[in-house]
């Protein structure tokens, strides 16, 4: 028995030796077939591993984090032992790996200066009683994570407030301040050891904690206010165990989520014990606030995804190697009818012969099954990747040879059914190499197939939106192989019908070509294969290209520009002021601010003249990057500008009321060459005229300083706390000059249509008049309740304010259209509606920064400070940048973002099913290599034959050349066309972006 195996392996050795080509193409497709199988398990997990760490890392932070709050007084002694022990607590009820944790505690009150205490610094004379809301915290390693203008407190009575909260409240290092709490029997005296400044606000330490930086300005605040100021005061444990050691305090466990998180868990399985974790953590008095199951159902959702879409993948891709393989087995079995013959005429077994006609397709196809598992594994580990946990690197091995195995099983299983026939065929049949005539169940078979495909078509037009289940996937396969069959039998059947055509009008090469199309077996179904892998790969080409170029326009519309940096600055006009200074040609670079203050728009603010030249303009912006400045930036009176190190300003001041308990002076508003708001205190009034002067030593240089404003304000005598005058003042401005030379022209100033009141919707505390000899101000006889706007200002913008919008909005009927940003609240006048703007989308107001911030007068910021750079930026853009005093805090760009989604679950699936695309038409190709190398022979005699009969040597040349090449032509044009057909009626069976995004 082994004597007759061994006779028998050598027999198909030798077999296999004389048909090298044939063998070694059925190697090739053999490990295509196992490559593609071998790849999709590793290609799924590392793809579930790569979905995971790109979703929690753009997740916002509030979608990754959890934050475990309780609250009592310090027990143990120490607020240190109660924040660590709360800490193991939160962790042992979270029950996963995967966090980073941070703890604090905290005292939410009211903190107070001013009221006689020094303020160290106020630069306008007086000491303004101020306070904010910030809460007392105690944040475990905050001072690893600022810099302090002082030192980091340690005490227990000694507090760092930040540097937004120090300039609202005018302290520093040195100062003292009062808080105030519920259940304090007296508010605390509190030393200002530090002023500090975030390293980085939108780092994890400060954002996973809603109230360490405030991100709103405070309720009902005042006008002076122009920017969040209740940030957090940061205290030492120590204050907490001394001076609040009676009160009950808070502490909070914040916990963010790392990738690992969602790699090493289930994300059904990390939802659920988030679930489970709220209700235990209130069995052990905590409150446990999160909104990580948002970024958990993203991850599950792109996981399903791509799980159901590479398998369908590797299905269709093994289906067509299925089919190749059976077709390039049938071509060679043709070859082998004789031997066949031979071997059952020397009374072999039935066994025997099987064994020695499948050997010859089984050995060559083990051999590809050995080579396409490595080669499986290192394609998708190049396109994504390895896969790091152990265990889920072991069970995609384990998966991985499984799917080889089927992928080799089936291939066995398609080359004994392409060998039946002959195996099954009489001695006389196969030595006669007649060939097979085509079988019923075969065309059964292809009825089946359309079948099939017409009825995922319609479940694809008929599926709920967003559902990719069922055969949904699938149809533009079976589409693309069943309407192939279809179009390969119009190919033999148009063939056919040629020949006598042909031969009638003289066309001899012409006629014989078709009879080889029409009559060849078999050609139909190459023909098939062809147009086939065609269809499947321009209909991929084309998905896939489609979302990428989706890709890149939502990461063009969503960024604005090539490069966008996210910075801190002082205000608006210190961003504006930096980038001038940093690019002073305008050719690279752009300040911009974005807000979120005005009811559901977003507000983005823009230094207009340079939109054209840095912004990343798009045609769904409805007009061009040069209409849109034109529209937001026109022209406008230039501004005031005072240069000088001292200001005299020559005033008649008339009291129309008196009391006797308050002083009343003139606030002269500027805005320094870096930005910072100057105010030149000029007072107190007195009745009659008076020449007052104030230093000016920030606007000594040129270019000076820019006037804002003009505004009464009054104090009193005992507590100096300055407010919009009330009735009874009258004042007139004769002349303003700075360091002796005039500021104000006697014209500027008599003319009233160079001054406005305020826009930001506050009543206005003035009214300026017309005056022989200068601008007139008067306090306004009839004081409103509430917030007045104490200034009268310079006309130097357009008002109201040119905005485009992405929304267009009902017309009010009663008041004007107001636009808001920061702490500003002002009309605008709506110069186009447009369908999506930069960085806004479908929803938003688009305005020019530098006429808003003077319009404005607030001296504020905003939600987001950025710097747009285009693709031509210099490479030290940032150290300019950053020499002009802005920190940088974040970096986005267009190649990023795009890069970033291209990494999510459609993406990926879009991107296996190309690469198998590609596949299939090496698949084709091979096979069509194998059909050529057995046609050889045969093909070579029936020329010869031709030849002999006299046929000239060109023509048979003609024929010999044209049988394969009109094959393939027709295929590429039927597989283009069917692809096309495939795109226009199926369309994209799985959407780029899962969250349903569109472009405008």
């Amino acid at each position: 028995m082994t004597n007759g195996g061994g006779a028998l392996l050598a027999l198909v050795l030798a077999a296999l030796r004389a048909r090298r080509v044939q063998a070694l193409t059925l190697v090739l497709l053999s490990t295509l077939a196992a490559a593609a199988a071998a790849a999709a398990p590793w290609y799924v997990l590392a793809s579930t591993e790569r979905i995971a760490t790109r979703h929690v890392e753009s997740a916002p932070i509030q979608e990754r984090s959890l934050e475990a709050i309780g609250e009592g007084v310090v027990e143990g002694g120490s607020v240190e032992a109660q924040l660590d022990a709360t800490a193991h607590l939160t962790q042992r009820i979270v029950g996963l790996p995967g966090f980073v944790t941070y703890t604090e505690a905290y005292l939410s009150g009211q903190a107070t200066t001013g009221s006689g205490k020094s303020s160290g610094g106020a630069a306008t004379g007086g000491t303004d009683a101020r306070s904010t809301d910030s809460q007392l915290v105690a944040r475990t390693d905050a001072c690893t994570h600022a810099t302090f203008e002082g030192r980091c407190p340690a005490a227990a009575d000694e507090v760092a407030v930040s540097y937004r909260t120090a300039r609202w409240l005018r302290v520093k290092a040195g100062d003292t301040l009062s808080y105030a709490a519920s259940g304090l029997p007296r508010p605390l005296e509190l030393k200002i050891v530090g002023v500090y400044r975030p390293d980085n606000a939108n780092a994890p330490f400060w954002t996973s904690n809603n109230d360490l930086v405030a991100k709103s300005l405070p309720t009902s605040a005042a006008p002076e206010i122009t920017e969040p100021v209740d940030d957090a005061m940061l205290s030492a444990p120590a204050l907490f165990d001394k001076s609040l050691a009676t009160v009950s305090i808070r502490t909070a466990v914040d916990m963010v989520a790392q990738p690992s998180l969602l790699v090493d868990n289930a994300p059904e399985d990390v939802a659920a014990r988030m679930a489970g974790a709220t209700v235990e953590a209130g069995n052990n008095r905590l409150t446990l606030n999160t909104q990580l199951p948002a970024t958990i159902d993203k991850v599950e959702r792109d996981r399903r995804l791509v799980s159901l879409g590479v398998p369908v993948g590797a299905f269709q891709l093994l289906v067509l190697c299925w089919f190749a393989l059976y077709l390039a087995v049938k071509y060679t079995g043709e070859e082998r009818r004789p031997d066949i013959g031979l071997v059952k005429l020397r009374g072999a077994t039935r066994l025997r012969t099987w064994a020695l006609v499948s050997g010859q397709s089984a050995l060559p196809m083990l051999a590809g099954a050995v080579l396409g598992l490595p080669i499986g594994y290192a394609a998708a580990t190049a396109v994504t990747g390895t896969i790091k946990d152990a265990g889920v690197n072991a069970q995609a091995a384990e998966l991985s040879v499984g799917a080889a195995a089927v992928a080799v099983l089936g291939a066995l299983l398609a080359a004994l059914l392409a060998e039946r026939r002959a195996l099954s065929s009489s001695v006389s049949e196969l030595l006669r190499q007649a060939s097979a005539r085509s079988r019923v169940w075969r065309d059964l078979f292809d009825l089946l197939l359309v079948a099939l495909a017409i009825v995922a078509v319609w479940q694809v037009k008929n599926r709920a939106s967003g559902d990719v289940a069922g055969l949904a996937l699938l149809a533009p396969g079976l589409a693309a192989l069943a309407f192939a069959l279809v179009a390969a039998r119009v190919i033999t059947f148009s063939a056919s019908r040629m020949v006598e055509g042909a031969l009638r009008h003289g066309h001899p090469a012409r006629a014989l070509t078709a009879i080889y199309l029409a009559r060849r077996p078999g050609v139909h179904r190459l023909a098939a294969l062809m147009i086939a892998t065609v269809a499947l790969l321009t209909t991929s080409a084309l998905t896939w290209n489609t979302g990428r170029v989706a890709g890149e326009t939502r990461a063009q519309m969503e960024v604005g520009a090539d490069r966008v940096l996210t910075v801190r600055a002082e205000n608006r006009l210190a961003l504006l002021t930096a980038v001038r200074a940093a690019d002073p040609g305008g050719e690279h670079a752009m300040a911009a601010v974005e807000s979120v203050r005005s009811g559901n728009d977003r507000v983005l603010l823009v230094d207009s003249p340079r939109l054209a030249k840095v912004a990343t303009w798009r045609p769904e912006y409805g007009l061009s990057a040069e209409r849109t400045a034109a529209l937001l930036h026109p022209e406008a009176p230039a501004p005031i500008t005072v240069t000088g190190g001292d200001l005299s300003v020559d005033l008649t001041t008339h009291f129309t009321t008196t009391e006797a308990s308050r002083l009343v002076y003139l606030d002269v508003v500027l805005a320094d060459p870096k930005g910072a708001r100057v105010a030149a205190r000029l007072g107190p009034l007195a009745e009659g005229q008076q020449t007052l002067k104030a230093p000016l030593p920030g606007c000594a240089a040129a270019p000076g300083c820019r006037l804002s404003s003009l505004q009464i304000m009054q104090t009193t005598q005992d507590q100096k706390i300055f407010f919009a005058a009330r009735p009874g003042v009258d004042l007139t401005v004769h002349a303003m000059t700075a360091a002796g030379r005039p500021a104000l022209s006697k014209e500027q100033l008599v003319d009233r249509t160079r001054w406005r009141l305020g826009v930001n919707g506050n009543p206005p505390n003035l009214i300026a008049g017309p005056a022989a000899d200068g601008l007139q101000l008067s306090v306004a006889p009839i004081r409103s309740s509430g917030i007045s706007d104490p200034g009268v200002y310079p006309i130097d913008t357009p008002a109201p304010l040119t905005s485009l919008r992405a929304t267009k909005l009902q017309t009010r009927l009663v008041g004007d259209q107001r636009v808001s940003f920061g702490s500003v609240s002002m009309s605008e006048q709506i110069a186009g509606i447009v369908p999506a703007l930069p960085r806004l989308g479908t929803k938003g107001v688009l305005l020019d920064l530098e006429y808003a911030d003077r319009l404005g007068a607030d001296f504020g910021a905003g939600e987001s400070l950025q710097v747009w750079l285009n693709a031509g930026a210099p490479a030290d853009i940032v150290k300019r940048l950053q020499d002009q005093g802005l920190l940088v805090l974040g970096d986005d760009s267009i190649a990023g973002v795009t890069k970033q989604y291209a990494s999510f679950g459609p993406p990926l699936t879009l991107q296996f099913m190309l690469l198998s695309a590609m596949v299939g038409l090496i698949l084709a190709i091979g096979t069509v290599s194998v059909v050529a190398a057995v046609e050889r022979r045969p093909r070579a005699r029936e020329l010869g034959a031709l030849r002999a009969q006299g046929a000239p040597a060109r023509l048979v040349a003609r024929v010999g050349r044209e049988g394969y090449l009109v094959l393939a032509i027709t295929s590429l044009v039927f597989g283009l066309i069917l692809a096309a057909v495939i795109r226009a009626y199926i369309g994209d069976v799985l959407p780029y972006f899962a969250d349903g995004w569109s472009k405008p």
